[in-house]
């Protein structure tokens, strides 16, 4: 009878142990997944820093000053990729994924006309970089809309 309730007992052990382990290899190491807020806090704090690097980056002050336009979006385009890469690095909890894949489409389209304008910089075309660099103020006007809308503030201060 004590064999069979220290294998029993043995059992029931070797049960738990399996399903907290189990636990923790689905759960992240036993941490668990952002709630909303949580998630919205971290995405924002990985956007503020990206818009701070961003500030820093010097604005063309005119599409038909090359040089300057060509050195600003050599450093802006790999800047934008590189934070949207970090913000959708982040687990999402399951309802916010929906509005997030539109949100990171949108963001992705936003940095096109950003690389035309460098074409067209390169190319020395004056009116294709101002054309370009208005879509994507357009763009990027929509991009922030959509942020705000989810809960993602990118205020750099």
């Amino acid at each position: 009878m004590r064999r069979r309730t220290l294998v029993a007992g043995l059992a029931l052990l070797a049960a738990a142990g399996f399903g907290i382990g189990l636990w923790l290899g689905l759960s992240g190491n036993g941490r668990a997944a952002p709630g909303r807020q949580g998630y919205l806090d971290r995405v924002s704090a990985v956007c503020r820093s990206y818009a701070r690097r961003l500030e820093r980056v010097p604005a063309p002050s005119d599409p038909a000053a090359y040089g300057d336009a060509i050195a600003s979006l050599r450093r802006v385009v790999p800047l934008l990729r590189a934070q949207e890469a970090a913000m959708r690095a982040l687990p999402a909890p399951g309802g916010l994924e929906p509005g997030l894949g539109r949100l990171f489409a949108l963001d992705r389209r936003s940095v096109v006309p950003l690389e035309a304008a460098l074409v067209a910089a390169r190319g020395r075309d004056a009116g294709g970089v101002a054309r370009s660099l208005l879509r994507f103020a357009t763009l990027r006007d929509r991009v922030h809309a959509a942020a705000v809308a989810l809960g993602v503030r990118c205020d750099p201060n």
